[in-house]
């Protein structure tokens, strides 16, 4: 077990005790929050783990409860402790208490930990999920639980958001107005659909006039809005039930101009959601993501803004189809849970980063500019992205180890492509001594 975990360790189980001379929890946040003695902080943090454990011989303690920061510790890999900014910062409503707990972040992203911890009822478990909710700054959120105490009945929350500087040393405000409670998640649900059987057949079709549609998501969106006017399918054609799923069918299937389109309909007002996805014979994720659009069809089978069907597009191209499976992720939302829970706090950039400039071609988008942090890789580009793009990449440590990054989120503005690559663990920057992406190798500044 490494030295350091061995103290964080110690200071977790520290801050459960509390004595009336010495605030022991307190010094030890300090020390972790302390920027500006961050050449002395292992020296520090040892220091204050020593005297407390001096003062703890020395006088009589009292048992207290453990506070969410600490908690926390427990939760996180050991390499992220040290980065972690404690924030602890609540709003109560309806019951229920909404925590800012901890985080940290780069130049480009942070990750923020929230817990949620029913007071008087009973109203969370293992699948809680956000559903209304919103910084101040920022974009990109991707919100997970990522653990439930039925003990305490508290749920606890990782949220990653992209903001670049408007994040770094400013005020943030995180509001929540709902969540999802008692959901039930349906992952690698076999459609039975064959691909292929659907390639030679023309569907029939009706437009649907962009100006009135409830919403939208994917790359090909902005092209459908300026062209106005979009071929969609006919609803109720091809019906297909998928098993374990009574909440939502497809209404129909088929290509339309080469791309393949799944419309759907939900059959039950609320707050269910899925998507759909592609894999090869062993199941592999092809990373072929949709783009979307929601509408409504009235009696004369006209389209309207309003309604219950939701077109799913994607652009195969390239693709096998006899060798293609297609698979769905779908989640039946229980109760929805409402109030109004907001908390405000503030984020300092951890570490340092490293950045380059780099002109490399993907082909639909141009690579430009790479940053490292402690945290991940942020790749800044021009053009025109989708997920099916995301590159490989890999850290090269001076040591001869090798860093690879699984987790790639993206976002875009207008053509300018910020990717965000999220380390599992923290890694050192001053021991980088390159990046490889896709094959080709970066030396960085």
């Amino acid at each position: 077990m490494k030295k350091d975990y061995d103290e964080y360790i110690i200071s977790s189980k520290l801050n459960t005790i509390q004595t009336p001379e010495y605030d022991i929890a307190g010094e030890v946040r300090k020390q972790l929050k302390d920027k500006s003695s961050t050449g002395n902080s292992k020296k520090n943090l040892r220091l204050a783990i020593v005297i407390g454990i001096c003062v703890l011989i020395s006088t009589g303690v009292l048992a207290v409860a453990v506070s969410n920061f600490d908690k926390i510790i427990s939760k996180v890999d050991p390499k992220i402790v040290p980065m972690l900014q404690p924030i602890e910062s609540a709003s109560e409503d309806n019951g229920i208490k909404m925590e800012v707990v901890a985080a940290y972040n780069d130049d480009e992203m942070a990750v923020i930990y929230l817990i949620l911890q029913d007071i008087t009822s009973d109203r969370l478990n293992h699948d809680t999920d956000l559903y209304d909710y919103s910084l101040s700054e920022g974009s990109l959120f991707n919100a997970q639980i990522i653990d439930y105490e039925e003990e305490t009945k508290t749920a606890t929350f990782r949220i990653q958001t992209n903001g670049g500087q408007d994040l770094d040393g400013n005020k943030l405000v995180i509001i929540l107005k709902s969540f999802i409670a008692n959901s039930f998640v349906f992952d690698g649900i076999d459609t039975g659909v064959n691909l292929a059987d659907f390639r030679d057949i023309k569907p029939d079709t009706i437009p649907l006039n962009m100006e009135h549609v409830a919403g939208g998501s994917g790359r090909m969106f902005d092209s459908w809005e300026d062209e106005g006017i979009l071929q969609v399918l006919k609803a109720e054609q091809s019906i297909i039930k998928l098993p374990e799923i009574d909440f939502m069918h497809i209404s129909n299937i088929g290509y339309i101009d080469d791309k393949l389109h799944i419309q759907t309909k939900w059959t039950r007002y609320g707050n269910d959601h899925g998507y759909f996805y592609f894999t090869d014979a062993e199941g592999n994720d092809l990373k072929i993501r949709p783009s979307t659009v929601h509408f409504g069809i009235d009696q004369s089978g006209n389209t309207m803004s309003r309604g219950d069907y939701l077109e799913y597009v994607f652009d195969l191209s390239g693709e096998d189809l006899d060798k293609t499976f297609m698979k769905g992720y779908f989640v039946s939302s229980g109760k929805l849970i409402e109030g109004d829970w907001e908390v405000e706090f503030e984020l300092q950039s951890v570490g340092q980063e490293r950045k380059t400039s780099i002109d490399l071609d993907f082909g639909t988008w141009q690579l430009k500019d790479i940053s490292v942090s402690e945290i991940g890789v942020t790749l800044l580009g021009t053009g025109r992205y989708d997920d099916s793009q995301s590159p490989k990449i890999f850290i090269n440590m001076s040591d001869g180890t090798i860093e690879e990054i699984t987790f790639i989120s993206s976002f875009t503005n207008n053509e300018n492509i910020y990717l965000k690559a999220l380390a599992d663990q923290p890694f050192d920057t001053t021991m980088i001594e390159s990046i490889s992406i896709n094959s080709n190798v970066i030396k960085l500044e």
